[in-house]
Formats: structure tokens, C-alpha cells, sequence
């Protein structure tokens, strides 16, 4: 069995902003993604999902650490100021 180490990037954010993060990902080395629509509560209050122009959605990328940190760098300096957004990392290993 191939056990391969690696980071999973998980972004929370507003879903109308998911074309252009999808777009980003992409041009920074994402190797894929995976998106759900997500509802919660925070610092910044309650996100509901039950319109398109309000819902939040959870964007999680499996990749090498270098990707990872280049995209939550990006994010953090280009998407945080304009729309609420939560991102975390944590290790993981891939079969």
C-alpha cells in the first residue's frame, strides 16, 4: 500500500464567491476539490443555506503542503477582507 503524507485545506465561505475560488484553486496547483453547502454559527454570525445569495459553502482540498500554504496565503490576502471566510489546515495522510 502507497500511504502518501499531506494537508487538507478546508475553506468555509460565502457560496457566491464559489466560481471565483474554484477559478483560483485551480491557477494556484489544486490538485482537485470537493464542495458541500454548510449552515452554522460564528463570530460573524448565523449563515444559513437556504438561498443561493446567503447560503456558505465548505471547499476542501487534498494536496502537498507548498499548495496548501500558497492557497491559503492567496485566500487570506485577497478574499478575507471582502467576504467572511474561515480557513483552516491539518495534516492527513492519502492510500
Amino acid at each position: 500500500m502507497n500511504i502518501k503524507e499531506s494537508k487538507v485545506l478546508t475553506v468555509i465561505t460565502e457560496s457566491v464567491i464559489e466560481q471565483k475560488l474554484v477559478k483560483c484553486i485551480k491557477e494556484l496547483g489544486a490538485p482537485g476539490y470537493t464542495i458541500e453547502e454548510v449552515r452554522g454559527e460564528g463570530r460573524r454570525g448565523v449563515r444559513r443555506n437556504d438561498w443561493d445569495q446567503s447560503g456558505s459553502i465548505r471547499l476542501q482540498i487534498v494536496c502537498d503542503k507548498d499548495t496548501a500554504e500558497k492557497i491559503a496565503l492567496y485566500l487570506t490576502e485577497n478574499f478575507t477582507q471582502s467576504y467572511a471566510m474561515f480557513i483552516f489546515m491539518f495534516d492527513g495522510v492519502t492510500f
